[in-house]
């Protein structure tokens, strides 16, 4: 029995490999993104409009092969006995003179010459695909940002609570004193001190729970980022956020603006979006003019009920077979219909050429702001740095005064403010930072 349910579970294994996908376990930055990548909705929404455009290349691209139209039928028929070269016929009604009438026709038609419309269609087409292509790195290299925002969340909020938790037992210890001096009617502790050390605790106790859920949440988004369900056990190598690398260097504002004119995907959508409405327009403005083919048709009837003719001057719509080659002009006016989609075209240039005009400023302005904040953040880090040390160093001697008997709880309390606000500016300085600088990578197209 139990060799029988492994085997089951082997097969169940096989059959449905999902299930070996339930659980990530200690993973880096980097894995986080390649799973995104590969599981994210809006990468995979991406890569969908990529083959529809590229469906719809092949549907242009049809327009240069022989279409067969075929058209058949069989219907019952009377007999008819005589043909129109005789002056009587007769006809027969009854049952046993009915039988089956055919008809066949083919018409193979391909295009010779379009004078340039099929060719601008198709340019059209490629260019449209390739602005897709272009959308799908920029959804991609959106995914990264915020799979980086909430991998640091996650982290910054893990690292931030074992501080609090300090802070929680230096102010439960100095409950425990400052009740004990106060039952011992000391006189260096007040009914105030006691409730100013309550009041701590509860600010203490609602940081801490903002913490947690905190971790909780900005995991949960982090599964959503990478295409998981939040069913899926997901736990990260790092186990706190990381400091930046000093060594380090930002590049200057203006070499970021020449790689983001090289790399950002935005340029290259719209340099195509911008040939593929010219191509559209001309493919339009076009279609005005005749397709030249070359077609062949064959045509079939055949019904016992009917006597057939030799005669080649008569028509035979029941007993007959045509077949040939032609060459041929199609012209389809419509003029209206014409003018109307080429002002649709050119209201799609201009959209284009509005979208350039935003992009020549916005773009420079994002990296410009980035590079700011990064600027901004690293500073930040720095000095929040000092501040901790120094709101350290200050906890550290009320704390021993206070238990002395020679300090304030006041003291206790703005030092121990001091320390958290420190230590909270300091992660979320580092926090700011990495959002910051993958920020600033989306922004130049790296």
């Amino acid at each position: 029995m139990y060799r029988r349910l492994c085997y089951s579970a082997a097969l169940l294994a096989f059959v449905f490999p999902a299930y070996a996908d339930s659980t990530y376990t200690d993973l880096t930055l980097e894995q986080c993104i390649e799973i995104a990548l590969q599981k994210s909705a809006s990468v995979q929404e991406a890569s969908a409009n990529i083959e529809e455009y590229r469906a719809r290349l092949k549907e242009v691209q049809a327009n240069y092969y022989p279409k067969l139209n075929v058209l058949t039928w069989v219907a019952p028929m009377f007999t008819v006995q005589g043909s129109a070269l005789q002056q009587t016929v007769d006809r027969k009604f009854d049952l046993g003179s009915w039988g089956p009438s055919t008809h066949l026709e083919a018409l193979l038609a391909m295009p010779v010459y379009t004078f340039g419309r099929l060719e601008a269609g198709e340019n059209a087409a490629e260019e449209r695909l390739k602005v897709e292509q272009a959308r799908l790195r920029e959804t991609q290299n959106h995914v990264k940002v915020e799979v980086n925002k909430f991998y640091y969340s996650h982290l910054y909020a893990k690292t931030i609570s074992p501080h609090l938790d300090d802070a929680k037992k230096i102010l439960d210890e100095a409950q425990v004193k400052a009740n004990e001096m106060y039952e011992n009617a000391s006189g260096k502790v007040t009914k105030a001190d006691l409730m100013k050390l309550e009041y701590g605790q509860t600010e203490i106790q609602k940081y801490l729970l903002m913490a947690k859920q905190g971790e909780v949440l900005a995991l949960a988004a982090l599964k959503h980022t990478m295409g998981l369900s939040d069913e899926v056990n997901l736990t990260l190598k790092e186990t706190s956020i990381p400091k930046p690398d000093r060594s380090e260097t930002l590049a200057s504002l203006e070499e970021l603006q020449q790689f983001a004119r090289e790399h950002r995907p935005e340029w290259e959508q719209l340099d195509h979006g911008k040939k593929a409405a010219a191509s559209l327009r001309r493919a339009e403005k076009l279609s005005a003019l005749p397709v030249l083919f070359v077609a062949g048709t064959f045509e079939h009837s055949w019904t016992p009920t009917r006597d057939d003719t030799d005669n080649p001057y008569h028509f035979d719509e029941y007993n007959d077979m045509f077949g040939g080659v032609a060459m041929g002009l199609k012209l389809d006016f419509d003029w209206a219909l014409t003018r109307a989609k080429v002002d649709a075209a050119n209201a799609k240039m201009l959209q284009v050429n509005a979208l350039n005009q935003l992009a020549t400023t916005g773009i420079p302005l994002q990296i410009k702001k980035a590079h700011s904040d990064v600027e901004r953040y690293q500073q930040q880090i720095a000095l929040s740095s000092k501040a901790r040390k120094a709101a350290n160093k200050w906890i550290v001697f009320s704390a021993a005064a206070y238990h002395s008997g020679t300090g304030e709880v006041k003291d206790v309390l703005e030092g121990l403010v001091a320390l958290l606000q420190s230590k909270r500016d300091y992660y979320e300085g580092i926090l700011n930072y990495h959002i910051a600088s993958a920020e600033l990578d989306y922004a130049i197209g790296k």
